[in-house]
């Protein structure tokens, strides 16, 4: 039977196909590395692999997910629920989404960082849970609507030039989206407008720039093996060499600022193992080099693996689950590693093969992929009509008007109330199952004793 080529249109509809569920996967596994990620965050590895022994999650069916270790960082959460990080990045893309795509515009950015420090993501009506603290002191400043830039450089400076938290890498990926018809340098100057509004220091500049230009050619199918991932940190660290250069003819004190380590981004950019990062270690755990380097680790092994002859197609299913499991167990601020790695992940094996027990428990796992739609629409990779100005969740108060400091404080108590009612009908269930346990291990041993 003689096969017939595929039609120019045809080819051109499988790319754009291919393309749209790199989009929808960079989106969905970014909040799901996020939502996975909580369960370890802030613990050693040596905790995290006791409280969770056989280091395997689900999320779904909601009913059988698995329970979080009981401390007070997790106990505001359910399990499935999205963090900080991932909220962040939905401030980006819903001011993206409610200029229609022809605007990126980080002065937005910043208005919206500032609505959420304070009443939380208003299109989800959720509270601002796990605000950090560079974000909220920067932040929350008197200046910081006026001038974003000025203030987070005020304030590392501050810090004496020393602070490189990783609150900007979390973020960064809804941007690499953005940008994927604009050119490699654009991506670079896009990524560093959208960090310096929190994070001024050089190895926060670097780290969205390179991220984002990943995801980018990720999308558009460019990036596909370890030498593309290598010229693309070339390519951004001769970028940031012009870019420090417009730096210091804009404001000539910048030229008293640190310079950009090579070695130490280099160091990371190719670690050998992922023990190298010490992922865990408490007194450097929000260091945006760990998340970058433990991101782009990640995504190398992945691409060694689907490179193997063998088990193509059952790796590209298993990769990702495995390839997250794994560095969260490595504990530390697990969240944000996870949450950028897997935002890597999903933009290069797509959104089909994601875990469907992770994918379809992720709380607001609809919501999302209604946005991630409209962001494909404006981006014409696909067809349809969407309106982000007529999307009420895309309006600063996302639609539903801003909170008085009376109703913030009722949805902490309510928040609070709802802690203590899981946690009593956990300690309910956990009296049952060990009932349970005890009455069967009786019989057992009767059973025994008869024989």
């Amino acid at each position: 039977m003689t096969t017939l080529p595929l039609s120019q249109h045809a080819l051109e509809a499988l790319a754009r196909e291919a393309m749209h569920d790199r989009i929808v996967g960079c989106l969905f596994g970014s909040a799901l590395g996020d939502a996975i990620g909580l369960y370890t965050e802030f613990l050693s590895g040596d905790t995290a692999r006791l409280a969770y022994l056989s280091q395997k999650f689900t999320l779904c069916p909601r009913s059988e997910a698995t329970p979080f270790r009981r401390d007070a960082h997790r106990d505001p959460n359910v399990p499935g629920e999205w963090t900080d990080d991932t909220d962040h990045a939905m401030c980006i893309l819903l001011s993206y989404l409610h200029k229609d795509g022809k605007e990126m515009d980080p002065r937005d950015f910043a208005s919206r960082l500032h609505i959420w420090v304070r009443m939380g993501l208003r299109a989800l009506d959720t509270l601002p849970l796990g605000l950090g603290r560079t974000v909220g002191a920067i932040v929350r400043s008197k200046t910081y609507l006026d001038d974003p830039e000025g203030t987070a450089r005020t304030h590392w400076r501050n810090s004496n030039c020393k602070i490189a938290p990783n609150g900007s890498i979390m973020r960064t990926h809804p941007l690499g989206l953005m940008c994927i018809h604009k050119s490699l340098d654009e991506t670079f100057q896009i990524a560093a407008d959208y960090s310096v509004v929190t994070h001024v220091d050089p190895r926060c500049i670097i780290s969205c720039a390179i991220g984002t230009a990943l995801i980018r050619g990720l999308v558009r199918q460019e990036i596909y093996n370890e030498e593309h991932i290598d010229d693309i940190v070339s390519k951004a660290i001769a970028w940031y060499s012009t870019y420090r250069l417009r730096q210091i003819e804009k404001d000539a004190s910048c030229k008293d600022e640190p310079e950009l380590d090579l070695e130490e981004l280099n160091r990371h950019v190719k670690v050998s193992d992922i023990s190298e990062l010490e992922l865990d270690d408490m007194y450097k755990i929000g260091y945006t080099y760990k998340t970058f380097g433990s991101g782009v680790y990640l995504l190398r092994l992945a691409m060694r693996a689907l490179a193997a002859p063998e088990g193509r197609l059952s790796t590209q299913r298993t990769i990702f689950e495995r390839l997250i499991t794994d560095l969260i167990m490595q504990g530390g601020d697990a969240d944000t590693n996870a949450c950028f790695a897997g935002a890597l992940l999903g933009a290069y094996l797509g959104y089909k093969v994601l875990p469907p027990h992770w994918r379809d428990g992720l709380v607001h796992g609809e919501w999302l992929m209604k946005k991630s739609e409209g962001l494909s629409v404006l981006l014409g990779v696909s067809q349809g009509s969407y309106s982000g100005v007529q999307d009420k969740d895309t309006a600063p108060d996302g639609g539903r008007g801003w909170l008085t400091e009376s109703q913030i404080e009722e949805k902490v108590m309510l928040l609070q109330a709802d802690m203590v009612k899981r946690a009593q009908e956990r300690d309910q269930q956990e009296g049952i199952d060990r009932r349970r346990r005890a009455k069967r291990a009786s019989w057992l041993g009767g059973f025994g004793g008869r024989r």
